[in-house]
C-alpha cells in the first residue's frame, strides 16, 4: 500500500521547546484540526497545517479534545480537573466545570449534545442546559471512553484492566475483564451503523481486540509487539483501525486484527491518531511535538471478464460477482490484497506475499464457489496483472512477462513504450491474445505463444484504452486527448471519431454495436449510422446483448440500454437481417411490431414470421401463411426487380392489415381491375365505413346488387354511430324494410313506420306483421289492425282491439268471425270486473262460456272485502256469488251437483245477509257518529247473534255484535238481556279498552232490574208466542218454528207469515186464485165478514175466540182458521198449507209473493198487519218497510242490498 506525506510540524511554546502532543481531533466536516499541545490548543487547517488560532484556558496539561456532532462546540480536557465547552463558530470557551482530579479522556454522544469527561476516579454526562454536573464514582483509575454510534451506552477503560458499558443513566450494562489485568489505553466504538458495531481496544499487555456491546469478544487477541497509545477506525466502511504507540509508527490493521501495512514512522513516541473524516487521510500526534498527516492511497482493485466482475472490499477481501445472477461469492484472504485479475474460469488474488490462483469448483458457468487451484509464493512488483488459462502475465513500465502457474518464466516482451491498458480478447489456452495500449500511442496485439508483439495503429498520444469488435475486424482507441478513435483492421483506415470519450466496449453479441461513455453519459454506435446516448453515471467496461456493465464509485452496475434506435437506423436502411439481429436484444413488442411491419412491407415473409412469432399474434401469423401460400401458388416470385400485379395485390392486402390505407388503394389500383384491384378498394373502403370513397371508387361501373349492397352497409354503419334517422332511410332505399321497422320502433318513429307499412306489398306478411307489433307497442292501434287485416290476420286484429279496450270494433270482428268469440269476451269481461261492473263481467263471462272465471273473480273480491273490513262490499260480493251458484244449479242437469250448487247458495246468501247487517255495527264501532236509531243497532245486532249461533263468519267480531246489542239493550231497557250478554263477554279475549267497558258496564248492570222491557218482546205472527229476546234457534219461533221476516233496514220484524199452495196447486193456478178475491164476488160474505172485523161494533178492543171463528169451515177468515188448525208440533218447520177457497179469500195486496229463480220455488207471504206496508227487491228478493226502503233508493239511488238501481 503506498503513502504520501500531506504535512508535517511541530508544535512549540515561546521557549521553542517542543510540546507532546496528548490528543487531537478533526472538525466534523474534518477542515479543522484541534490539537492538544501542553497546556494550550492549536487551531489548525486540516488541509495544509496553517495555524489559525492558539487557544488558552487551561493551567496545565490538556490530555483529551472532542468534537460534537453538531460541529458547534468543542470540548477540552486537562489535568487542572477542568473542562472547557469552546464554540466552533469563534473559538471562545463557553462552559467550564471541574473533576475532583485531571481529566484523563472525554467523548461526545454522537446523536446528542450530551458529553463524558472522566476523571481518575469518577466520570461526568454534561448537557448545555445543565447547570450542575453529577459526578460517578468508578472502582478504578479511567483511562479511556467511547460513545457507540446510536449514542445509547458509553464504553469506559479502566486502569485495572476493566472495560465498563454503561447506558445514559450511568447504569452498567455490560463488564469485560481483560486477561492479566492489563491498563487499557484506548478503546473506540466503530462509527457506523450495521453488523460491524465492534469496539476496538488496545491495552498495554500489547493486544488489540475486538468486542461486542454485550461483551462478547470477536475474533482472538492480536498481538502487536508495543505498547499502544491510541486505535481510530479507518475507511468509509470502517474495515480497518489504525494503532500507534511505543514503536514510533502508525500500523493499519483490518477488521479481524490483520495486519496491513506501516502507515508512516516517526521519531518518538506516537501519543495520538485520528482519521480525518470523508478522506484516507490519517494524522498522529508525537511526544516530541510532531504533527503529520499521511495519505493512504487506495486505488480501485478490480477485474471484469464478460459477466464476472472481482473487486477488493474491506482490503482483505474479495468479492467476485455474477453480473447476469447478481450472486457473490466473497473470499476472505485475510492479507493486504495488492492486484486481482478475472479471466472466463480463472481468478487470481495478488497478496504481499503470494498469488493465489482460483477456479470454480464445477463447470457451471453461474457457479460461484472457488476453489484455490495454484498458489505462488512469490513477490512480484507488477503495475498490471492478467490471468489466461494456464499463464499470469505481469506489467512492469514497457515489460511484458508471460509466467505459467507453476511460477516458470515462459516469455517476456519489451515494448517501444510504458503500457498504459491491456485487455485480453480470448483465444485457445496458452494461446490467448493481448491488446496493449502503450505511452508512445501504439496499440498492438500479443499473443501468448508468440515472441514478437504486432502493431495495429499507431497514434500521436499515448493510449488510455484499447478494444476489439467481435470478429477482429474493427479496433477502438481512446488517446490521452479523450479521443475515440474507430480503425478497420484491414485496411488500417480510420472509420470515425468521436471526442470526450472516457471508456469503450464492443458488444460481444454483434460485431456492429460499440458503446462508449463520457460525461455521464453512454452512447451506443451502431455501423456508421449516428451514435445515441443515454444518462447513465460511470463508465463502461462491458457491452453483452443489451446490457452496458458500467463502473461508478467502485460498483459495477449491469444497465439495460435500448437498441431501438440503432433497429430503427436498419429498418430505414433496408437492413432487415441487421434489424432483426438488434431486435434479439431485448426489444420491445412495439418494435418487433416495426420490424414486423416492414419486413411485410417489403414481403419478407421469413423476417415478418420470425417477428410475429415473438410476439405471439396468431392473426398475423396466420395472414403469413395465407401470404405464403400464395407465394406458392406463384402469384408472385421472390427475386422479381420489378412488383407484378400478384406482388401488388399482396402489398396492398399487407398495407390494409397495417392501417395504411390510402397506400393499398394505389396498389390495388396498380394491379388493376382484371386481378380484382377496383373490387377490393370497394370491399376495404366499405369496411372502413368510407362510403363516399366507396361510391367514387366504384364509379359508374358497379351493378344495383352491388350498389344495394353497399347502401346497406353505410346503413348499419350509420346505426352504429347513433345517425339512426338517417340509418333507416337508407334501409329503406336499399329494400331492407325489416331493419328499418326495428330500427324505426326502437326510436318510436310512427311515420316512419306508416311510411314502411305503405310502401309493402300485402305479399310481405313477415314485414308488414313486425311493422304492425312496433305501430302496437308505440299505441298506434288502429294503424297496427290496419296492417294485420292487409293480410287478413284476425286473431291479431282481436288482440290489438282488446289490448286497446276498443271493445266496439272487437265485438263487430267477433260477429263477422263468431270462432273467436271466447279471444273477446274474456279480457272483455276481466276488465269489467276490475273496474267493479260485475253485471256486465257476469254477462261477459256467460257469453264466453266461463262460468268458473266469473265465480272465482268474484270469491277473490269477497275475500278481500272481508279482510279489508269493507263489510258491505263483502255482503254485496257474497250475494253475487249466490245468484251465480243459483244459475249453476240451474244450468246442470246431475242432481248431485245442483244439490251441492244449492248448498253452497244458501250458505253464500247467510254470509251475504251477516256482512250486510255487520257492516251498520263495523260503523258504528269505529266511526265517531252513529247513522241508526238506537232500536236499528239492538235489532241489527240481536238478529247477527242469534244467525252466527251455528257457524263463524271469517272477519265478523262477535265482541262488537255482543257489546253493540248489551249496550243498546241497556238502553232500551233489556236489563236481563243486557247481563247476559256482559257475563258472555267476559268470556271471550277482550281488547283492553274494551274489557274495561264491559267490567265496568257489568257491574252497573247489575243495579238495575233482571227483567226486560215488554216493548222489546219479540211475537210470533203464526202462533202469537211471545219469543225471547235470544233464542236457540236462532230468528225462528221457539213455538212453531216459523222463521222471523225482517226489513233489511232497520231489521224490525215485519208481520209476515209464511204459506203455500197445497199439493196440485201451480203457482200460476195459486196466483190466479190469489188474484180472484171471493169477497168481490160475494157481497153477503164480505159484509159478514167486514162486520166481524170492524172494531166498531165493540166495545172495546179485545180478540174474541168465537166458535164461528175457530172453525175451519167459517167463512169469516179463511187464513185464520187454517193458521190455527196447523199441526205445530208434530214434525218439522213447515209453512200453512192453503187450499183454492183460501187462496181466493185473501186479498192479493195482503199478499207477498218472492218469485226466485228456478231450480228455487216461489215462496208466499200473508201479512197479517196490512197497514204495515212491505216493499220487496224484485233483483235481491229481499223485504223492507216501504218508509224506510224509498227514503234508501232517494239517499242511493239503489236498493240498499243488491245496490240495483232505481228510478
Amino acid at each position: 500500500m503506498d503513502t504520501i506525506q500531506l504535512w508535517s510540524t511541530k508544535a512549540k511554546n515561546k521557549e521553542g521547546n517542543a510540546q507532546c502532543i496528548w490528543d487531537l481531533c478533526y472538525s466534523l466536516d474534518g477542515k479543522i484540526l484541534v490539537v492538544a499541545a501542553g497546556s494550550v490548543l492549536l487551531i489548525y487547517e486540516a488541509e495544509d497545517a496553517d495555524l489559525r488560532k492558539t487557544l488558552k484556558g487551561h493551567r496545565d496539561t490538556i490530555y483529551a479534545v472532542d468534537w460534537s456532532h453538531d460541529g458547534k462546540y468543542f470540548a477540552s480536557g486537562s489535568a487542572d480537573k477542568c473542562v472547557i465547552i469552546w464554540k466552533a463558530s469563534s473559538f471562545e470557551g463557553l462552559v467550564k466545570y471541574k473533576h475532583n482530579d485531571a481529566i484523563q479522556s472525554l467523548a461526545f454522544n454522537p446523536s446528542t449534545l450530551l458529553l463524558a469527561s472522566c476523571g481518575c476516579t469518577d466520570f461526568v454526562f454534561w448537557t448545555l442546559d445543565q447547570e450542575s454536573v453529577v459526578k460517578t464514582k468508578l472502582p478504578s483509575r479511567a483511562t479511556c471512553c467511547s460513545w457507540k454510534f446510536d449514542g445509547q451506552y458509553l464504553a469506559v477503560g479502566l486502569y485495572n484492566g476493566v472495560i465498563s458499558i454503561r447506558n445514559k443513566a450511568t447504569e452498567e450494562i455490560a463488564r469485560i475483564e481483560r486477561p492479566g489485568s492489563p491498563i487499557i489505553w484506548r478503546l473506540r466504538w466503530s462509527p457506523i451503523k450495521g453488523e460491524r458495531e465492534l469496539l476496538a481496544v488496545v491495552d498495554w499487555n500489547q493486544k488489540l481486540s475486538f468486542y461486542q456491546l454485550c461483551g462478547k469478544q470477536v475474533g482472538k487477541d492480536r498481538n502487536l509487539a508495543f505498547d499502544p497509545c491510541d486505535v481510530t477506525w479507518f475507511g468509509l466502511k470502517c474495515d480497518a483501525v489504525a494503532t500507534c504507540g511505543s514503536d514510533r509508527s502508525c500500523v493499519l490493521y483490518s477488521s479481524e486484527g490483520n495486519r496491513l501495512c506501516t502507515i508512516n514512522q516517526q521519531q518518538s513516541w506516537i501519543w495520538c491518531c485520528r482519521t480525518r473524516p470523508g478522506e484516507n487521510q490519517i494524522v498522529v500526534g508525537c511526544q516530541d511535538g510532531t504533527i503529520e498527516t499521511t495519505q493512504l492511497l487506495l486505488t480501485t482493485v478490480h477485474s471484469l471478464y464478460r459477466d464476472r466482475y472481482a473487486y477488493r472490499e474491506s482490503l482483505t477481501d474479495v468479492v467476485v460477482q455474477h453480473l447476469v445472477t447478481q450472486q457473490k461469492a466473497r473470499i476472505k484472504c485475510r492479507d493486504y490484497v495488492r492486484k486481482i485479475a478475472v479471466y472466463k474460469n480463472r481468478l487470481a488474488i495478488q497478496l504481499s506475499d503470494k498469488i493465489l490462483i482460483y477456479e470454480p469448483s464445477t463447470d457451471d458457468p453461474t457457479d460461484m464457489h472457488y476453489r484455490v487451484r495454484e498458489k505462488l509464493s512469490q513477490t512480484i512488483d507488477c503495475q498490471l496483472l492478467v490471468v489466461t488459462t494456464h499463464n499470469l502475465v505481469f506489467c512492469k513500465a514497457n515489460h511484458l512477462t508471460s509466467m505459467n502457474f507453476q511460477g516458470i518464466r515462459e516469455r517476456e516482451w519489451v515494448l517501444d513504450g510504458a503500457v498504459r491498458y491491456i485487455r485480453i480478447v480470448g483465444g485457445p489456452p496458452t494461446r490467448e491474445t493481448l491488446l496493449v495500449g502503450l505511452k508512445n500511442g501504439q496499440a498492438v496485439k500479443v499473443i501468448l505463444d508468440n515472441t514478437f508483439p504486432i502493431q495495429l495503429v499507431k497514434l500521436l498520444g499515448g493510449i488510455r484504452c484499447v478494444d476489439v469488435s467481435r470478429n477482429r475486424d474493427k479496433l477502438g482507441v481512446i488517446d490521452d486527448n479523450n479521443t475515440l478513435s474507430i480503425f478497420c483492421l484491414r485496411t488500417k483506415e480510420m472509420l470515425f471519431q468521436e471526442p470526450n470519450v472516457v471508456s469503450l466496449a464492443w458488444s460481444t453479441t454483434n460485431n456492429e454495436l460499440l458503446s462508449f461513455s463520457g460525461n455521464d453519459s453512454i452512447s451506443i454506435k451502431a455501423g456508421q449510422f449516428p451514435s445515441y446516448a443515454q444518462h447513465v453515471k460511470g463508465v463502461v467496461v462491458g457491452f453483452c446483448g443489451s446490457f452496458i456493465h458500467c463502473l461508478h464509485e467502485n460498483t459495477i452496475n449491469r444497465v439495460e440500454v435500448s437498441l431501438a434506435p440503432a433497429m430503427y437506423y436498419y429498418l430505414e436502411a433496408g437492413h432487415l437481417n441487421e434489424a432483426r439481429q438488434m431486435s434479439c436484444h431485448g426489444l420491445t413488442d412495439p418494435d418487433w411490431t416495426a420490424l414486423g411491419q416492414a419486413a411485410l412491407s417489403k414481403l419478407n415473409l421469413e423476417i415478418a414470421k420470425y417477428a410475429y412469432i415473438r410476439l405471439g399474434e396468431p392473426l398475423m401469423l396466420a395472414f403469413i401463411q395465407q401470404l405464403e401460400e400464395r407465394r406458392r401458388r406463384a402469384e408472385w416470385s421472390e427475386n422479381e426487380t420489378t412488383p407484378s400485379p400478384g406482388a401488388l395485390m399482396a402489398m396492398g392486402d399487407v398495407a390494409t392489415y397495417l392501417g395504411k390505407f390510402s397506400e393499398a388503394a394505389a396498389l390495388y389500383t396498380r394491379a388493376g381491375a382484371d386481378f380484382g384491384g377496383l373490387r377490393r378498394v370497394v370491399e376495404m373502403y366499405t369496411d372502413l365505413r368510407r362510403f363516399d370513397d366507396a361510391r367514387e371508387a366504384m364509379g359508374a361501373g358497379g351493378d344495383y346488387a352491388e350498389q344495394k349492397q353497399l347502401m346497406t352497409k353505410h346503413a348499419d354503419w350509420a346505426r352504429s354511430t347513433n345517425e339512426h334517422h338517417i340509418a333507416a332511410k337508407m334501409y329503406m332505399d336499399a329494400g331492407e324494410f325489416a331493419k328499418a321497422i326495428e330500427l324505426a320502433g326502437e326510436h318510436g318513429w310512427t311515420d316512419v313506420l306508416l311510411e314502411i307499412s305503405r310502401r309493402l306489398d300485402k305479399g310481405d306478411r313477415d314485414c308488414l306483421e313486425r311493422c304492425a307489433i312496433q305501430l302496437a307497442r308505440l299505441g298506434e292501434y288502429a294503424f297496427a289492425a290496419d296492417c294485420y287485416a292487409r293480410y287478413g290476420d284476425v286473431e291479431n286484429q282481436l288482440a290489438l282491439h282488446v289490448e286497446a279496450r276498443n271493445w266496439e270494433e272487437a265485438f263487430s270482428l267477433v260477429e263477422k268471425h263468431p270462432e273467436h268469440t271466447g279471444r273477446v269476451y274474456l279480457p272483455y269481461a276481466q276488465w269489467l270486473a276490475e273496474n267493479d261492473k260485475f253485471e256486465e263481467a257476469q254477462a261477459a263471462f256467460a257469453k264466453g262460456g266461463l262460468q268458473t272465471e266469473a265465480i272465482r273473480v268474484l270469491e277473490q273480491l269477497a275475500t278481500c272485502a272481508a279482510t279489508e273490513s269493507r263489510f258491505e262490499d263483502a255482503g254485496f260480493y257474497h250475494w253475487k256469488l249466490s245468484t251465480q251458484c243459483l244459475q249453476m244449479a240451474r244450468d246442470t242437469k246431475d242432481i248431485k251437483k245442483r244439490r251441492q250448487h244449492l248448498e253452497k247458495y244458501y250458505d253464500l246468501q247467510r254470509k251475504a245477509d251477516i256482512y250486510y247487517v255487520y257492516s251498520n255495527i263495523y260503523r258504528y264501532i269505529h266511526e265517531p257518529f252513529s247513522s241508526q236509531m238506537t232500536e236499528t243497532y239492538f235489532n241489527m245486532a240481536r238478529y247477527l247473534v242469534n244467525m252466527l249461533q251455528t257457524n263463524d263468519v271469517a272477519a265478523v267480531s262477535k265482541v262488537s255484535i255482543l257489546h253493540t246489542l248489551a249496550k243498546h239493550g241497556r238502553t232500551l231497557g233489556a236489563f236481563k238481556l243486557a247481563r247476559a250478554v256482559y257475563d258472555r263477554l267476559q268470556h271471550l279475549h277482550l281488547p283492553p279498552d274494551i274489557r274495561d267497558k264491559v267490567e265496568l258496564a257489568s257491574l252497573s248492570i247489575r243495579a238495575k232490574r233482571c227483567v226486560d222491557s215488554e216493548d222489546l218482546n219479540v211475537m210470533c205472527y203464526r202462533c202469537s208466542t211471545t219469543n225471547p229476546l235470544l233464542s236457540n234457534y236462532g230468528n225462528r219461533c221457539i213455538n212453531c218454528k216459523e222463521p222471523f221476516v225482517f226489513s233489511f233496514i232497520s231489521m224490525e220484524q215485519l208481520p209476515l207469515v209464511e204459506f203455500v199452495p197445497e199439493n196440485g196447486i201451480s203457482h200460476e193456478m195459486a196466483m190466479d186464485y190469489l188474484k180472484s178475491d171471493v169477497r168481490k164476488q160475494s157481497p153477503d160474505s164480505t159484509k159478514s165478514s167486514h162486520t166481524a172485523a170492524n172494531p166498531e161494533n165493540n166495545a172495546s178492543q179485545t180478540l174474541k175466540i168465537s166458535p164461528g171463528y175457530g172453525d175451519p169451515f167459517s167463512e169469516q177468515d179463511l187464513f185464520t182458521a187454517k193458521l190455527l188448525n196447523a199441526d205445530l208440533n208434530s214434525g218439522p218447520y213447515t209453512p200453512v198449507q192453503l187450499d183454492a177457497e183460501t187462496l181466493r179469500s185473501i186479498a192479493a195486496s195482503e199478499v207477498i209473493v218472492i218469485e226466485l229463480p228456478s231450480p228455487l220455488r216461489p215462496r208466499y207471504y200473508k201479512s197479517v198487519l196490512p197497514e204495515v206496508h212491505v216493499t220487496q227487491c224484485l233483483t235481491c228478493h229481499k223485504l223492507f218497510n216501504t218508509d224506510d226502503y224509498e227514503l234508501a233508493v232517494l239517499r242511493m239511488g239503489c236498493c240498499p242490498y243488491c245496490r240495483t238501481p232505481r228510478e
